[in-house]
């Protein structure tokens, strides 16, 4: 248990301090691809004790403190994640906008209202709602070795049954590594190939998708070797940092997409990042993260070139335990659309410092460029606040010229 632990969730192990996690999948009815579950519910039980040792107060945070543990998670995932620090990416920012598994007709309007540009469905009886009401579509499913041709073909029908142009993508799978481990990677890379060709033929424009757990820190090349082939899978990948589950430190994400950027090139396959943050809760706490730990593991994935950010899920009775998520919630997204309508010409060259401080400079056109620093901690760092997010513009001249009188003279 401990062994497979660390792997899902490295930072859940420190020390003396062992977690025993139970993780159940329990699917609500799903349609789509004949399946009846499809809803994630994870419950998880602690045990254990933590070591005995000095708790000290850190400097002023918007949580009040910041123990000498959560510090010390920091560090070492700056260590762990050693081979990107101070190394500059460019990407263009993120536009698409996603959420998974609305409920109703009701839901598709608030989401639409919020500010998201598509929908991921298990829900097949949404899909022309969604449609409806302005929303691209992804449509997922629950593909493993025993799925029946008939259920694939199901898919493929409903998929016509969608206008062409809200039609983004079909999920094949959700995480098989965990949740389908008899079947081997190479069933996808197989069903893709066949799936592919059909879909050229018969749909325009429609991504093969898939998701997968990780790659995580203590990935060794063995590891993302074994991953080549679902990359080989698929048109896009679907990733899924959840660093707020264990109060890890939140520049995870900002790292998990460059970590899945290294095993594109070993796959010699780029392909476009869907990345998914925690919109849930997790037992025992059942704590949604709070909206400035969300903004910061937003800014990193679309200062990070995301192709799309993606939140899991819309639950209106889980946020409504959480006096002024929704509304909240809500603020924050226009203010990422925003920031992306802003920035949508932008040129952006982004690092993260061993400080797991994020800046990014966007670059508009010769002279005009905004610098944006994200600090990642839970914790003051560099006279940043804790989850600060500084956007400052400038103007860079790029000829001056000085005021003098005309070298020719008076005319």
């Amino acid at each position: 248990m401990k062994s497979i632990l660390a792997e899902t969730y490295p930072e859940a192990i420190q020390g003396e301090r062992m977690v025993v996690v139970r993780i159940f999948r329990k699917r609500s009815r799903c349609l789509v691809s004949g399946f009846k579950f499809r809803r994630i519910v994870i419950a998880g039980v602690f045990l254990g004790t933590l070591s005995t040792g000095i708790w000290t107060t850190a400097q002023e945070t918007t949580r009040n403190s910041t123990s000498d543990s959560t510090a010390e998670s920091e560090r070492k995932s700056i260590r762990d994640n050693s081979e990107f620090i101070g190394l500059t990416t460019t990407a263009k920012i993120t536009k698409k906008f996603e959420i998974y598994d609305p409920h109703s007709k009701k839901d598709l309007q608030a989401v639409k209202e919020m500010g998201f540009t598509q929908v991921i469905l298990d829900r097949s009886n949404l899909h022309r709602e969604a449609t409806n009401t302005g929303l691209n579509v992804v449509l997922a499913n629950w593909w493993t070795k025993e799925t029946s041709p008939d259920d694939i073909k199901r898919t493929i029908d409903l998929a016509k049954q969608v206008a062409a142009r809200r039609l983004m993508g079909i999920s094949m799978m959700d995480e098989p590594e965990r949740n389908s481990p008899d079947t081997p990677f190479q069933y996808y890379v197989d069903l893709y190939k066949v799936l592919r060709s059909q879909i050229d033929r018969e749909l325009c424009n429609i991504r093969l998708e898939i998701s997968h757990n990780g790659p995580f820190v203590t990935w060794n090349e063995k590891r993302y070797e074994y991953f080549v082939d679902l990359y080989q899978a698929a048109d896009a990948m679907r990733i899924m940092p959840y660093p707020d589950l264990f109060e890890n430190p939140l520049n995870d994400v900002y790292f998990m997409m460059l970590r899945s950027r290294k095993l594109m090139k070993i796959a010699n396959r780029e392909l476009p990042l869907v990345v998914i943050l925690q919109a849930w809760t997790l037992p025992p706490k059942s704590k949604l993260p709070e909206i400035d730990e969300l903004r910061v593991m937003a800014y990193q994935a679309m200062l990070g070139g995301a192709d799309t950010v993606s939140f899991f899920e819309y639950n209106r009775n889980v946020w409504a335990q959480t006096p002024g998520f929704h509304e909240e919630f809500s603020k924050l997204m226009k203010e990422l659309k925003q920031l992306s309508n802003r920035f949508e010409n932008a040129t952006i060259a982004s690092t993260m410092n061993r400080d797991g401080v994020l800046e990014a400079n966007l670059t508009m056109s010769p002279g005009e460029a905004t610098t944006i620093l994200v600090n990642t901690n839970r914790r003051k760092v560099n006279n940043l606040e804790p989850l600060a997010v500084i956007v400052s513009a400038r103007t860079e001249t790029l000829l001056s010229v000085p005021n003098t009188q005309c070298p020719f003279g008076s005319p």
